[in-house]
């Protein structure tokens, strides 16, 4: 069994303290991919909290007003601090997002809610030569080669998915069933084997990454949030388990100190840290997800 953690968001207000205290006591053993807004719009560091408070009675004209853009190159300690950790495989890096804000002419009219209005690439345009030129600043930026992809909001349209093959990326999410994919010889053959499983087990998610002719897709991750119980965390683990499976955890930094909704004399990085305890309870070999999807 094969274990990941993928963390989105990381951006120009990010600190390294931050960093450190979320995956100082976790890095060492195996590197968590943080997935990176290249050029993020408006005050990220009040507009994370706020949203996370208000939800669907956010001041939505306020955070559509403050659309400054904020390259990441321009936080220099994060920058310094990132190479350092990513040259010492303590780190590893993947694209997210360049400005996590969807810039469509209108908002898909089923999905007008606060998820969609960050989902850059639920889209209707094409993005190709936008994402290559976002991965390649940053791969040169951090000294590191991306080879991943997060969708945000964990949401793509089919424009959006095409954009991101397209790019060379390999992807972890995103909502795009299966038989919408690839359609050649290995494009079928991962259709009949996925639709396989799903009958066999119907009620388990496809636990294995799967590789296409020029990228890899791992479709399920486990969402660590305010609101996710330890022990939902620990069956989603051991069903994948069950079946000597690929797990990602999928989780933000920026919420780590958050109280749980259920429980607020503990943080979601009390919960990780429990989970991480049962999870080495077990022969499984933890890695980057760029590792985890490496073709």
């Amino acid at each position: 069994m094969r274990f990941a953690i993928r963390d989105d968001d990381t951006n120009f207000f990010t600190t390294p303290a931050e960093l450190e205290h979320c995956y100082g006591d976790i890095w060492h053993e195996f590197a968590p991919t943080l997935c990176l807004i290249s050029k993020v719009k408006g005050n990220w560091l009040y507009w994370v909290h706020q949203i996370y408070k208000d939800k669907q009675n956010t001041d939505w004209a306020a955070w559509t007003a403050d659309n400054e853009p904020h390259p990441i190159e321009n936080n220099s300690e994060l920058v310094s601090f990132m190479r350092e950790k990513i040259a010492e495989g303590k780190l590893d890096i993947g694209f997210h997002a360049k400005y996590h804000r969807n810039e469509d002419s209108a908002l898909p009219p089923q999905m007008q809610n606060n998820f969609v209005r960050g989902a850059e690439y639920y889209t209707t345009r094409n993005l190709t030569n936008d994402i290559k030129a976002e991965v390649q600043h940053l791969s040169s930026l951090f000294r590191y080669p991306i080879s991943v992809f997060t969708p945000p909001q964990n949401l793509l349209s089919l424009q959006g998915y095409k954009a991101v093959l397209n790019a060379g990326l390999n992807i972890c999410g995103g909502g795009i069933t299966f038989y919408k994919k690839e359609k050649n010889l290995r494009g079928l053959y991962n259709i009949g084997k996925q639709l396989a499983f799903k009958l066999m087990h119907a009620d388990a998610d496809y636990p294995h990454v799967v590789k296409y002719s020029n990228h890899s897709e791992i479709a399920y991750h486990y969402p660590l949030q305010p609101n996710t119980r330890l022990n939902t965390l620990i069956e989603d683990f051991d069903m994948v388990r069950k079946f000597d499976g690929d797990f990602v955890l999928s989780t933000h930094y920026a919420e780590f100190d958050y109280p749980m909704v259920y429980d607020e004399k503990i943080t979601m990085k009390q919960v990780l840290m429990e989970f991480l305890d049962h999870v080495a309870k077990f022969p499984v070999k933890k890695m980057s997800l760029s590792q985890m999807l490496k073709q």
